[in-house]
């Protein structure tokens, strides 16, 4: 069904032409199987003059989303469209001051304008709270990527340049040194090489080699902004609850010149064939890291073209079945084995003109004597290749990284499942469309805007360069795609046998072998150092240069004159709004197992979302340790079910024991859930915890007719789990071949290091279950598991296990959230799981804990949390070198002792009188305002090109405030600016913090406590941190806070910084510093006497033996 509309004349004037005609027949996009003509209304709007087009798509939600799209091709590795993204933010010919846009954006709800950079299309973005606010920075945000200045002097700071050392610098140079060696940045780009010709924008760099950045001139990038943006190829989306007038009052008086086209179109079919002949389909690469025991093998296949969009999303259901759940095919033989052959598989059909399959396994094990002729394999690989071989009992092993084993492996269980026909199962393909369709509806739920521009920009790019969509502008190949999905799913068993054969069987696989190398960082940063001499050397006059280099700094600075932001537009905060619900918390007069209470939201939504929080603040010391092997191992384990249960959809209980194999376990969850998880805390991933990891979650998302039988088969994963020893192996393998990957990762290295310090306990009192989590603890604590389970000791660890599950399962004082559509009421909720846990714990064999405590029944809420911030009365300077990064980072904490709640000792009214949370919301305030993007800290090291940028933000669980840098190729610079700016703001306060600035920061917080109240998940979120912190409601919380905010001063805002952001300058102050970078890097005496510390030395004083 569709609506026709047209462009009221009086909205025009009289006589008026619109500047933008409707385009056909609105599309209605289906948001879930259900959703039939109460789809998302879509309109399309196409300039008077020129082929540019306006798509506005009408979804309820809280957040509206901007995307400027340019379809932008790549020829080589030079980095163009990458580098002129980011030059697009430097000013504009209408608007030439550097920030005004995100200044801009960030006075209308918004915490700035984003961009990002692909091999097809370049995209600008903004997420806001209202439709005004679109209104708003619209004209201006198109001005900037239609007219940018391009002037020389923002090539050298946001680009490339070298100082009188001939060390590089630049915004695209630092992001690029620390993405291009990286393992996965490597193996993406060389497997575009082989499936596309040397000339195919798939088969080059979009982002930029750093060699061919340092070679590239601003005047190439004026040329390619020339041949690619004009108005007559840009498209524009918006999404968001817009009203019907929002075309006629908004689209159609953006100002005619900013969106003139100079007559450029650079449409044309893109050559997407593959290499000619003799090119090799399979290639070995190294990357650097510390840890040689590692790599991953990709496979990439050509697919079909974009307009054959059946059988690409056929592709995308085998592809569900193939990999898409732990107990899928290739998990199964690869993953989820005795030993593992890799620790991971991913895969997907990219959104390319020519699709691609991409399949890789990461987590490989490498072993170095198998391939003695790559250089950096010395004796003490071989030796300890020869230890490892010991224990290695499957034979694969040593021989994966030879040519096409890997390949050999994976396509004989191809011809397997093909050989039995799915394993047999009939139904295999059509449950694999059932949970590709609701993960697409619950990405509908919880992203609308992500996950409608991810539907629409591959029309978008094709109809700019596709040679089957050439010229034919359309949005919607896949507004109907739940049907599609649905009526795939009907296919026959043959109609998969035959795609499983064509496209993967019969298909050219290319792949890309990825080797660890532990000498490679240190050569790359040899040979960075030579390129700095080299630079050094060609400088003729060294004054002359550093009077260049300054000279562009200045003319770069974020400076926007007063007069501008006085006249900055701001929407009417009233109309910003939070997703409809109606909340409820119910106190159990019996608690249901450790469920005390359950607290639910009704919101429009057609999946239930549950959490089983259950609290472990009191467990021993050798049960945290085995924390992180449990949270991975309890839903990937066998299950033995008692007699009695129901099973399924059984009428009748079990009439005796019945064991199900994990894998047949997972496969029947996997159907009836879109997701579930176990893990220590909130937000929590497998060996990090970002907050209150004092309780263990069990959380499931499914559509809400399926949650009785979906909590079913949760509660008997959770009591009737049984830890076998081939599965302890398994995930225990796995996990700590994850730590190799993550210990390559500078952002995963930092935040690690930084618990490691500033996370810590009262004398005679446990770690805390983060710290225990950390991979510094669990590298040897998983080693010494897979020793145990080697020899013979299974029984040792399965008793760790079986008494953190009898634990929790024990426990009081915990709470169950669930959100709920509005329709369903919490109370049938709540009895379904009573009588699921209560059948199944009057079965649980494992006796209670012995404990001469009294059991106290204790309410939930609130959940008090203290500061683990250590007492330091001097500073703690601590530089971690790690030999497989290529960029830095740092991180700089300090203790926070603010309010920043009530306190419970008097009313909720009183205490908000007193405004006792003054400070903590003025430092929040102020926060935004410094780390803001072009904030005062982005700009004093983005500005001069030391480094990516800069954060700053307060942690209200561990109560700290922490000021970090991002991907710094100068990291001493980069510190020494940040410390520069810090003692400018503290000189010249009003310079830097105006009255103006107070709205501004108002408008930051308001768009995120938006952002944090937009969605289903992020509503339950909200509504279970509210609970926690003592709070009622969200009408209570955003009452408190909307009053601490209008309360806040520039005064109150000085009085913080004073108090707390200023001591990060203080070089006594006693804070933490923390340095991540390459090993070569030396950090000069100016920044303190920082002590070196290597991870393994940090990881040595962790007890690893429990």
């Amino acid at each position: 069904m569709s609506t026709k509309a047209t462009t009221s004349p009086s909205a025009l004037g009289p006589g008026k032409q619109p500047l933008f005609a409707k385009e056909g027949d609105d599309t209605f996009i289906q948001k879930s199987s259900s959703s039939g003509t109460d789809g998302i209304r879509t309109s399309v709007y196409k300039h008077s003059e020129s082929n540019m087009h306006v798509v506005v798509c009408r979804v309820p939600s809280p957040i509206y989303t901007l995307n400027i799209y340019v379809p932008t091709a790549v020829t080589d590795d030079k980095g163009l469209p990458h580098t002129l993204e980011h030059l697009i933010f430097c000013g504009s010919k209408r608007y030439p001051a550097r920030g005004y846009v995100d200044l801009l954006a960030a006075h209308n709800f918004s915490i700035g304008t984003n961009a990002w950079t692909t091999n097809d299309h370049t995209c600008y973005t903004l997420d806001t709270t209202s439709e005004d606010a679109v209104a708003n920075v619209l004209p201006v945000f198109l001005d900037q990527v239609l007219n940018p200045l391009l002037r020389e002097d923002q090539f050298v700071t946001e680009v490339y340049h070298y100082d009188v050392a001939g060390k590089e610098q630049g915004v695209v140079f630092s992001e690029m040194v620390a993405r291009e060696n990286t393992e996965y940045g490597i193996s993406y780009y060389n497997l575009g090489k082989l499936m596309f010709n040397p000339k195919a924008t798939y088969a080059n760099y979009s982002g930029g080699k750093t060699r061919d950045i340092a070679n590239l001139t601003n005047q190439e990038i004026i040329d390619y902004h020339r041949k690619y943006y004009d108005a007559n190829n840009v498209t524009v989306v918006l999404t968001g609850a817009f009203s019907d007038e929002f075309e006629d009052k908004y689209v159609q008086t953006i100002p005619a010149d900013i969106v003139q086209s100079h007559g450029c179109d650079s449409r044309e079919p893109m050559d997407c064939s593959p290499p000619e002949g003799g090119v090799a389909r399979y290639e070995t690469h190294r990357f650097p890291s510390a840890d040689t025991d590692s790599g991953s093998i990709s496979f990439g296949w050509r697919g079909p073209q974009h307009e054959d969009t059946e059988l690409i999303i056929a592709l995308e259901i085998l592809i569900e079945y193939l990999s898409g759940t732990p107990s899928s095919p290739l998990n199964l033989r690869f993953v989820e084995r005795a030993s593992p052959l890799a620790n991971s598989v991913s895969s997907y059909v990219s959104d390319s003109i020519t699709r691609t399959i991409r399949v890789t396994f990461s987590g490989v094990p490498f072993t170095h004597q198998k391939l003695a002729d790559h250089p950096g394999n010395g004796s003490d690989d071989e030796a300890h290749d020869e230890a490892r071989d010991e224990d290695t009992e499957d034979p694969d092993i040593p021989h994966l990284f030879e040519e096409r084993y890997f390949e050999d492996l994976l396509v004989a269980e191809l011809k397997r499942i093909l050989d039995t026909r799915f394993n047999g199962d009939s139904h295999a393909l059509e449950n694999a469309a059932k949970r590709l369709i609701d993960g697409l509806a619950s990405d509908i739920e919880k992203n609308p805007g992500k996950t409608l521009h991810y539907l629409l920009y591959p029309d978008i790019v094709a109809s700019h360069f596709s040679s089957g969509s050439f010229g034919k502008f359309q949005v919607g190949s896949r507004a109907k795609l739940f049907d599609m999905i649905a009526e795939l799913g009907k296919k026959p068993v043959e109609f998969w046998l035959e795609l499983l054969k064509k496209w993967f069987i019969d298909g050219a696989a290319c792949h890309v072998a990825m080797i660890p190398d532990a000498e490679l960082g240190p050569k790359l940063e040899a040979e960075r150092k030579q390129i700095e001499k080299a630079n050094e050397a060609k400088i003729v006059d060294k004054e002359a240069h550093a009077k260049y280099i300054k000279e562009a700094i200045e003319a770069n600075k974020v400076n926007v004159p007063d007069e501008m932001k006085h006249a900055m537009p701001m929407p009417d905060p009233t109309k910003a709004g939070i997703l409809p619900h109606t909340q409820s918390l119910v106190v159990l007069d019996n608690d249901i197992g450790p469920v005390s209470a359950v607290q639910t939201i009704n919101v429009d939504s057609r999946f239930v979302e549950a959490q089983i929080q259950i609290p472990i603040g009191d467990i021993s010391e050798d049960m945290r340790a085995y924390l992180t092997l449990f949270q991975d191992l309890l839903f990937k384990t066998d299950v033995v079910l008692p007699a009695g249960v129901i099973i399924d959809n059984d009428k009748e209980p079990l009439k005796s024991e019945k064991r199900i194999p994990y894998a047949d376990f997972d496969s029947r969850l996997s159907d009836l859930v879109t997701s579930h998880f176990a893990c220590v805390g909130q937000n929590s991933e497998k060996f990090s915890c970002k907050w209150l990891d004092n309780l263990f979650v069990v959380e499931f998302l499914t559509p809400y007719s399926n949650y009785p039988l979906a909590l079913r088969w949760v509660v008997k994963g959770l009591l009737f789990a049984d830890f076998t020893t081939d599965r302890i192996l398994t995930c225990s393998q796995n996990l700590l071949t994850s730590i190799a990957e993550l210990k390559r990762e500078v952002d995963d290295v930092l935040y690690t290091v930084e618990t490691h310090f500033t996370d810590t306990s009262p004398e005679g009192k446990p770690l805390s279950n983060r710290r225990h989590m950390s991979f510094l603890e669990q590298e040897g604590v998983l080693k010494g598991i897979i020793d145990k389970t080697k020899a013979g000791k299974a029984d040792e660890v399965v008793a760790k296990l079986r008494e953190i599950q009898n634990t929790l399962l024990r426990a009081t004082g915990g709470f169950m959230a669930l959100s709920l559509p509005f329709s369903e009421d919490p109370n049938t909720y709540i009895d379904t799981l009573a009588r699921e846990w209560n059948m199944c714990f009057e079965r649980y064999t494992q006796p209670a804990i012995a404990t001469d405590a009294p059991v106290v029944k204790r309410h939930p809420f609130p959940i008090n949390y203290g500061s683990r911030f250590p007492t330091l009365t001097k500073p703690l300077l601590v530089h971690v070198p790690v030999q497989s990064l290529q960029a830095s980072m740092s991180l700089f904490s300090i203790k926070l002792d603010l309010p920043d709640r009530p306190t419970g000792k008097r009313s909720f009214d009183d205490e908000l009188k007193d405004l006792i949370s003054n400070d903590f919301f003025a430092l929040i305030m102020l926060v935004e305002l410094l780390g803001r993007i072009d904030g005062p800290l982005d700009n004093a090291v983005r500005g001069k090109g030391y480094a990516y940028g800069a954060f700053i933000y307060t942690s209200q669980w561990s109560e700290k405030l922490v000021l970090g840098i991002q991907r710094a190729s100068d990291i001493a610079k980069a510190v020494l600016a940040i410390n520069q700016v810090i003692a400018d703001i503290h000189d010249n306060w009003d310079s830097y913090i105006s009255d103006t600035d107070v709205s501004l920061a108002l408008s930051i917080v308001q768009y995120e406590n938006t952002l944090v109240q937009s969605t289903p998940t992020t509503m339950l979120d909200q509504s279970i941190s509210n609970s926690i912190n003592g709070f009622k409601d969200a009408t209570e919380y955003n009452t408190w806070k909307s009053v601490h905010l209008a309360a806040v001063t520039k005064n109150d805002m000085r009085r913080v910084f004073e108090k707390y952001v200023s001591r990060f300058a203080d070089k006594d102050y006693p804070l933490f510093r923390l340095l991540v970078t390459p090993s070569d890097t030396e950090v000069p005496a100016e920044l303190g006497p920082f002590e070196m510390k290597t991870l393994e030395e940090i990881s040595a004083t962790y007890k690893t033996d429990y």
